[in-house]
Formats: C-alpha cells, sequence, structure tokens
C-alpha cells in the first residue's frame, strides 16, 4: 500500500511557493480582528464577522445552531486547505507531506480511543472528519478502521499503513494498564518517525528546518518519557516510545530522564538543555507535564515566524507558514470556546498565543 500524502496535483516552483507562504502569513488574522470576534455576543455573531476573513468559505458552510465542534471542524479544515495547496507547490516536499500526517493522526486518536470505549459507530462517526484525508486521498485509511467490529480489527485494519506498527504497540500496553493516553502516544511516534525520516532524507542541512523539527521531536520524546514513568509505564516499555535520532535532548538525556530516581528529578535534567527556561517548578503531575507541553509547542510557533526572516527560499518558510495558520485555528477555537461560555474579552485574549 503506498501511505504517502498524495495532493492532487504537483507542479513544484520554490517561488510561487515562497510567495503563497508570504501570502498565507499575510493573510493570518490581526490582534485587532481577533479581538474583534472575541467581543462577539454569540457563535452567531463571531461567524458573521469571520465572514469578512479569509474564512468565509469555511464557515458559511455551518448550519445554525452553531455550536463549538461544527466552528472547529470548519477551522481545520481551513489549515488543511492551506496546507494541501502548498503541497502541490512546494519543491523537496516530503517533510511538508510528513506533517500533513498529523491531521489525520488526529481522527485516528479520537477512532482508537472511541473503539477501546466501545462507542457506538454512529456517534464516534461524528468526532471524525474525513475532509483532511479525501484532500490528500486518504479517505480509506479512516473509512476502514472505522468500520471494523472492535478495537483488535481497528487495529487490524491499519497494520499496512505507517500507523500500523505503533497502533499494535500502543494496544498492547492498553490491554495491560487499561490507558487510553497511551494510543495519543503512539500515534504521535508514528506521526514523528516520518517527519524525522523526512527530514533526514532532504533537509537535514537546512537550518531553520533543523530548529522546526528539533523542538518537535525533543517535545515529543521528553513528554513521552514523563507521561510513561506518571503512567508507572517500566523502562523498557518507555525506551519503545523514543524517536532516533534525538535533537537537542541527546538519547543520553533521555536515558537519564527515564531512570532518575522520580519524575522531579527526570525534569530537572532539562536545565541542561536549551529548553531550561520551560521548565515547570515545583512537583511533576499532569497538570505540570501539560504546562510543559504549551512550553514546547509556543518555542514551535517561536520558530515557525524565523524562516519568513531568514530563509525566505528554504522549505522551512512553506511549515512556518503552516504551523502559524495552526496557531490561528488553536486561538479562533479558543476564542469560540470563550464566546460560548460569555467569558469577558479580557479572559478570552489572555487564553490566545502569540508567537512574535
Amino acid at each position: 500500500m503506498n501511505n504517502s500524502v498524495r495532493p492532487e496535483k504537483r507542479t513544484p516552483d520554490q517561488t510561487y511557493s515562497m510567495v503563497k507562504s508570504f501570502v498565507i502569513r499575510g493573510n493570518l488574522l490581526s490582534h485587532q480582528t481577533l479581538e474583534g470576534l472575541a467581543e462577539s455576543k454569540n457563535l452567531e455573531e463571531m461567524v458573521v464577522k469571520l465572514r469578512g476573513t479569509v474564512y468565509t468559505d469555511s464557515v458559511s458552510k455551518l448550519s445554525q445552531p452553531y455550536d463549538i465542534q461544527q466552528m472547529e471542524r470548519a477551522f481545520k479544515e481551513h489549515l488543511a486547505n492551506i496546507h494541501q495547496a502548498l503541497l502541490k507547490v512546494a519543491p523537496k516536499g516530503a517533510l511538508l507531506s510528513a506533517y500533513y500526517l498529523k491531521h489525520i493522526a488526529g481522527d485516528l486518536k479520537t477512532l482508537l480511543k472511541g473503539k477501546a470505549q466501545k462507542i457506538p459507530d454512529e456517534e464516534l462517526s461524528k468526532h471524525i472528519d474525513m475532509y483532511m484525508e479525501e484532500l490528500v486521498g486518504r479517505r480509506d485509511l479512516i473509512a476502514r478502521a472505522l468500520s471494523a467490529e472492535d478495537l483488535d480489527q481497528t487495529v487490524k485494519a491499519l497494520e499496512d499503513t505507517e500507523f500500523g506498527s505503533e497502533a499494535e504497540a500502543a494496544l498492547a500496553i492498553y490491554k495491560e494498564t487499561g490507558r487510553l493516553q497511551i494510543f495519543d502516544v503512539y500515534i504521535d511516534k508514528a506521526f514523528y518517525r516520518r517527519v524525522v525520516d523526512a527530514y533526514l532524507s532532504q533537509n537535514k542541512n537546512e537550518e531553520r528546518v533543523k530548529d522546526i523539527v528539533a523542538v518537535d521531536v525533543d517535545g515529543y520524546n521528553v513528554l513521552a518519557v514523563l507521561r510513561g514513568r506518571l503512567w508507572e509505564l517500566d523502562p523498557a516499555q518507555i525506551r519503545s516510545l523514543l524517536i532516533t535520532p534525538a535533537f537537542d535532548v541527546t538519547e543520553g538525556d533521555l536515558r537519564k530522564m527515564i531512570d532518575a530516581e522520580s519524575i522531579s528529578e527526570a525534569v530537572k535534567i532539562l536545565n541542561g538543555t536549551p529548553y531550561r527556561s520551560i521548565v515547570p517548578e515545583g512537583d511533576v503531575d499532569e497538570i505540570a507535564i501539560a504546562k510543559l507541553e504549551d512550553g514546547f509547542r509556543l518555542l514551535s510557533y517561536h520558530r515557525a515566524f524565523d524562516p519568513f526572516l531568514w530563509d525566505i527560499h528554504q522549505v522551512s518558510i512553506a511549515i512556518g507558514a503552516v504551523k502559524l495558520s495552526e496557531l490561528e485555528v488553536r486561538n479562533l477555537s479558543a476564542i469560540a470556546f470563550g464566546v460560548q461560555q460569555h467569558l469577558s474579552v479580557k479572559e478570552i485574549m489572555s487564553q490566545l498565543v502569540f508567537p512574535k
């Protein structure tokens, strides 16, 4: 089976890719526009305002009464359209294709956890949007997995895909521990494994590309170790989660984190890495790990901005455009939630992230 992400047509053109990436960045909503959206009295008013932006096509498909789930779906479809459009024109697109798998991975996480909880397929399908898969000819992947009789058959349906071996490993640990979150970690492992492979095959001499990939993979490895320890997985199981080669958190650092006397001691090892500024203080629990995850994510968005200053002729600029669009989608989802919950503008805006 050909597991690659396949845009409908590819005509690589570095100049056009660069221009398109700058257009995407230029179309990102301003702070003022986001604040205006946060001032909406309800979701209906927010949708009306979004019709005056680049999100007009996405939100025009929505039907009343609006809710958070369908608005988030519209935002994600807009992001997928941006990513797919760049895939058509970006030269050396293996890494950009690998990053597209993140959209598919999100649906697979929902699917596997839903099957584990024995959620009926009709209900589960409401939380899965195959639009991202349809854009790149991968709809059959989710459709086969969704139609499987149970969790075991769902995992079997994935065996010939890039997620197969990791889904199988996750199933084994799930049966042993009962932890649903293990599916998130292993599906992320499959995704980042493909990112690293693509980086090593085409882009390892491009410094800004390395900066972006490094923070993503380092973040995955660190969080996998910490969550593995929090869930009391044995050292061999935690090591099985790791992706190599490592970057700024070395394989030696990761081994020390696995072998440290406590999770708090494991976290302290990060003080000897470029990530010392985001190391949480105090006891390390699920909340502290989530804050560390936010720290890695923010660093990734910061680095996504840099190619527009320094690397306008590299693939990093297309990846940067996708990541900054992803951040915007996260901000819009936060605004929609705040508007629905009738939070104040100040409360909503405090939840948003601005990379530069």
